[in-house]
């Protein structure tokens, strides 16, 4: 059995006379300590520091650094969110100069390069979804959710209808009650079969015309894939509703299947999950959005677009959409990463990368 080699306290190992380096003598004139700091703020004594050898501080740091999770040593286990490795080829790349050197306020024409990446992200991002109209801005896959659901709420003060209620199965993830009541929407949980899918017959009993999203994981969140979903898109689309879904478990679709094929309206991406974006330490993120058509004109502002001379631009030229939901252009850090792993595999590796995620799973 493993045992963890808790390291000992630094005052622990302390030795008296041990140092790490012989410290010249001060050629600065002496004061009063009490010149410097008031009085009431000094102690009648020097804090007893640990007192210690060079080897005998490099090893504790040492050892506590190997205590870290980390891709040297462990994988990333997350619940039931389908996860990759995450390859070191698209740390050194993102690194690069031409990457990490950039800043958001240089002129537009000196960012070509990168907005080209962008661009081409977004039309990559769109086609795997199968949802033509794309947002990069979207800090987190909860930030994504949260975006998405603000831009189903203008579409819908556009055409005049009160939707009032988000329809969230039971299995689902925390963040999406959380996140339709973010979005001003009232949550509202769908029962689960003892099978672990939607309970079709509790969500068409809560299914009304009130209703403006139904948020989906599939496969959902207890690792199944819901065959039900297109009577669920069309059962939605019949009453004017919206499917969303959750893009935490792309890992096990990614070219199988579409989300737009399959009825969804909108959804978002973890790049962490799919597309090889470091994981953990609270960030940074990034959750990129895909929409229909008719809801693209809501997508926060500005989007990469393409000129008619095959240059690019940032097109803040948008007057129904949501505003801004992240400063520059998002984490392009991450999103530059995602763009890696999609170009590195193709087509045909993605689809071998879901064979494998599905088959790890089981």
């Amino acid at each position: 059995m493993y045992k963890l080699n808790t390291p000992s306290l630094l005052f622990e190992s302390s030795r008296p006379g041990r140092s790490t380096a012989i410290v010249p003598g001060s050629d600065v004139p002496e004061r009063p300590l009490d010149s410097l700091i008031p009085t009431e703020h000094l102690s009648p004594t020097a804090p007893g520091l640990p007192e210690l050898g060079e080897l005998d501080i490099v090893r504790h740091y040492t050892n506590l650094s190997s205590l870290n999770m980390s891709i040297d040593g462990n994988f990333y286990p997350l619940g039931s969110c389908t996860m990759k490795y995450n390859p070191k080829r698209n740390e050194r790349l993102a690194g690069l100069p031409g990457v990490s050197g950039l800043h958001p306020y240089q002129d537009e024409s000196t960012l070509q390069g990168m907005l080209a990446i962008l661009f081409e992200l977004q039309e990559m991002l769109a086609e795997i979804a199968g949802l033509p109209e794309i947002s990069l801005q979207p800090a987190a896959g909860a930030h994504g959710e949260l975006t998405a659901l603000l831009c189903a709420a203008a579409y819908y003060r556009d055409k005049g209808e009160k939707r009032t209620k988000v329809l969230v199965p039971d299995s689902a993830h925390g963040t999406n009650p959380a996140s339709a009541n973010l979005a001003g929407f009232q949550a509202v949980t769908i029962k689960s079969t003892d099978k672990g899918l939607v309970d079709v017959a509790d969500f068409e009993a809560h299914l009304d015309d009130e209703t403006a999203v139904f948020m989906m994981t599939n496969p959902n969140t207890v690792g199944l894939f819901d065959p039900q979903i297109k009577k669920i898109a069309d059962l939605l689309h019949a009453r004017g509703a919206l499917l969303y879904l959750d893009g935490a478990n792309m890992n096990a679709i990614l070219g199988q299947v579409r989300p737009g094929d399959m009825g969804a309206d909108l959804m978002h991406y973890n790049p962490h999950k799919t597309f090889s974006g470091p994981h953990g330490g609270g960030g940074p993120g990034a959750g990129p959005i895909a929409v229909r058509d008719f809801l693209g004109p809501y997508l926060p502002a500005p989007v990469v677009a393409r000129n008619t001379d095959g240059s690019y631009r940032l097109d803040s030229d948008r007057p129904k959409s949501i505003g801004r939901v992240r400063a520059y252009f998002g984490n392009v850090g991450v999103l530059f990463r995602a763009y890696c792993y999609i170009k590195s595999q193709g087509p045909d590796g993605l689809k071998a990368v879901s064979d494998h995620a599905v088959l790890n799973a089981n």
